[in-house]
C-alpha cells in the first residue's frame, strides 16, 4: 500500500457501529452482523479488527470461535470482512487478514476458517494464492435465498476456506504462486468460450489420470451477471457440478490464478 493505515482491534460501541454501518453501505440492510452479536461475540472469544484511515473506519474483519465435524479442534471463524469501495485494490483486505491471524495465533488458534462465493475469482487469488489457504468442502446454497443487491438471483453456494495458520505456504508469502505460475502446464475440467466477448461457460471433461486441473471462472461475475444472468447463473451450475466431483476424486482446491480472459482455479489431488 502507498499510504500508511492503522490496524486494531475494536471494542468500543460507537466504534462496532461504525462496522455495522460499513456493511449496510455495501450489501444492503439484508445482510448485517448487528451491533449486539458483535459485542457479544468479543465477550466470548471473539475480535473485530478495524482499518482506519484517520478518524475514519474503512474497512473491518469480525470472527469468533467454532467446532465442526471438518475442524474437530478450536478454530477461529471469520465470518465477515468488509473494505470500503473507495479504499479498494490498495491490499487493506490482506492486510486485514494477516492481523486477524497474529490475533489468533497469540490466542492459541492454529487454524482459521470462512467461507467464500466460488464464483468470486479474486476472492479465491487472495485466499488461497496470497494468504495461503485451501478448500475442500463445497456447500450448496449455504445462506439459502438472499435479497441483496450482491446475490439477489443466484444460489448462495460457498467454499469453505481453510487457513492453516503455521503451515509453510501460509508463512512463506508468495510460496503457491510461484508453484502454479505456469497455468499452460495444465488440462482443464471444465471447458469455455468467449462470445460476444463474454465467457461462456462448456462442457465439463472427465479426466482420471491428471495430478492437477484447472477450473476456469469468469472474471468478473458481477458484471456478467448484469450483462447476462442466464450466462451467470450457467457458470454457477457446471462450477458446482465440476467441483464437487473432483473433491469426491480426492482433489483439492489450492490456489487460484488470473489469465486473460478467465480466472482459473487450481486443483492438485497431492497437495493441501
Amino acid at each position: 500500500m502507498s499510504k500508511t493505515y492503522l490496524f486494531k482491534p475494536v471494542t468500543q460501541h460507537d466504534e462496532l457501529q461504525k462496522a455495522v454501518d460499513l456493511q449496510i453501505d455495501i450489501w444492503g440492510n439484508e445482510i448485517v452482523t448487528a451491533l449486539a452479536q458483535l459485542v457479544a461475540a468479543i465477550h466470548n472469544g471473539g475480535c473485530v479488527i478495524g482499518a482506519y484511515d484517520g478518524d475514519r473506519m474503512i474497512g473491518f474483519v469480525y470472527g469468533f470461535p467454532g467446532i465442526t465435524d471438518i475442524n474437530a479442534k478450536p478454530h477461529l471463524v471469520s465470518h465477515m470482512m468488509a473494505v470500503d469501495p473507495e479504499y479498494r485494490n490498495q491490499g487493506i483486505g490482506e492486510s486485514l487478514k494477516r492481523r486477524q491471524r497474529e490475533w489468533a495465533i497469540d490466542k492459541g488458534f492454529e487454524k482459521i476458517t470462512w467461507t467464500f462465493d466460488p464464483l468470486e475469482i479474486k476472492n479465491g487469488y487472495l485466499n488461497m494464492t496470497k494468504l495461503g489457504g485451501y478448500v475442500r468442502t463445497y456447500y450448496v446454497s449455504y445462506y439459502g435465498i438472499m435479497q441483496d443487491k450482491i446475490n439477489k438471483g443466484m444460489p448462495t453456494d460457498r467454499f469453505l476456506l481453510e487457513w492453516d495458520l503455521l503451515s509453510a505456504p501460509v508463512v512463506h508469502v508468495g510460496m503457491k504462486k510461484e508453484k502454479y505460475r505456469n497455468i499452460k502446464d495444465y488440462p482443464l475440467a471444465l471447458e469455455f468460450s468467449i462470445q460476444d466477448s463474454l465467457p461462456v461457460s462448456g462442457d465439463i471433461v472427465q479426466r482420471d489420470e491428471e495430478k492437477v486441473l484447472l477450473i476456469p471462472v469468469p472474471k468478473d461475475i458481477q458484471k456478467l451477471k448484469n450483462h447476462s444472468f442466464r450466462l451467470a447463473f450457467d457458470w454457477r451450475m457446471k462450477i458446482r457440478n465440476t467441483i464437487q466431483k473432483l473433491f469426491s476424486d480426492g482433489y483439492v482446491l489450492v490456489a487460484a490464478i488470473p489469465s486473460d480472459d478467465v480466472g482459473y482455479y487450481v486443483l492438485d489431488k497431492e497437495e493441501q
